[in-house]
């Protein structure tokens, strides 16, 4: 599949330029394409989704009925084809199918649509230990000794204090960072924290006038040190005089 986008980057690319003009458009290429490309990607899986799976019915029966609304028979076809039939894609999806059966569905970081600081009010318990356990693990093990650690560390605090989750709930209840903190040790981006971060194009902007400033220095450092080898000729000259009077006083 990676083969079959990166074949129609330039083509893509182009047709993204016949619609949009930006002086700065080729800084834009990379961000755009990979952002499309995740669109593709989550669009694909739901066409699969909806109207294989959901079904019931095999790629052999999608391949022979009406192709879903809006998307040509052909295009359809090719899908089936040239994605879903392919072993690649058919092994990438069975390993994803298998690692969501891994998390107990009491575990997951949303309860329906709910996250879990909603879903503590229906009775809904949360075990920090073990989401940390379930959310780290590969295959029946922590990956490395610094999250074994961490896990550790974790049970220890708990067992030392079985309440401190439920009193950190009752004291942040308007806090929503701190509690998507506690629950599944997320919920703060760094937008959160820094605040708005600049945008590509301010960035590129402030990037210009640090250069355009670098430049300026550049020139008043060349400036000066021409300033100080002119001075430095000028006091050699006024020694070469100052030695030619001593030499003619002493005769």
């Amino acid at each position: 599949m990676e083969r079959h986008w990166r074949s129609r980057n330039d083509h893509i690319w182009t047709a993204v330029m016949d619609v949009f003009s930006n002086e700065n458009m080729e800084s834009y290429r990379e961000h755009v394409l990979d952002h499309m490309k995740e669109l593709w990607i989550n669009w694909r899986s739901d066409l699969l989704r909806y109207n294989v799976k959901n079904k019931k019915i095999s790629l052999q029966v999608a391949y022979n009925q009406k192709p879903p609304n809006g998307l040509d028979k052909n295009d359809w076809r090719w899908l089936i084809k040239e994605v879903y039939s392919t072993d690649k894609f058919k092994k990438v999806s069975a390993r994803n199918s298998t690692n969501r059966l891994h998390y107990q569905k009491e575990l997951a970081h949303r309860t329906g649509s709910k996250p879990f600081r909603q879903g503590a009010n229906k009775g809904i318990k949360t075990d920090l230990v073990n989401v940390f356990y379930t959310t780290r693990k590969k295959d029946n093990s922590l990956p490395n000794v610094e999250t074994t650690q961490k896990h550790d560390e974790i049970r220890e605090i708990l067992e030392k204090d079985p309440l401190l989750p439920h009193v950190e709930h009752k004291g942040c209840l308007n806090l929503n960072h701190e509690i998507e903190l506690w629950d599944f040790g997320g919920g703060i981006k760094l937008k959160d924290i820094k605040g708005p971060q600049p945008s590509r194009e301010e960035l590129e902007v402030e990037l210009d006038t640090t250069k355009k400033q670098n430049q300026v220095l550049e020139s008043r450092v060349e400036a000066l040190q021409a300033e100080n080898n002119d001075l430095k000729g000028r006091v050699g000259s006024v020694e070469a005089q100052m030695k030619r009077f001593e030499d003619m006083m002493m005769i």
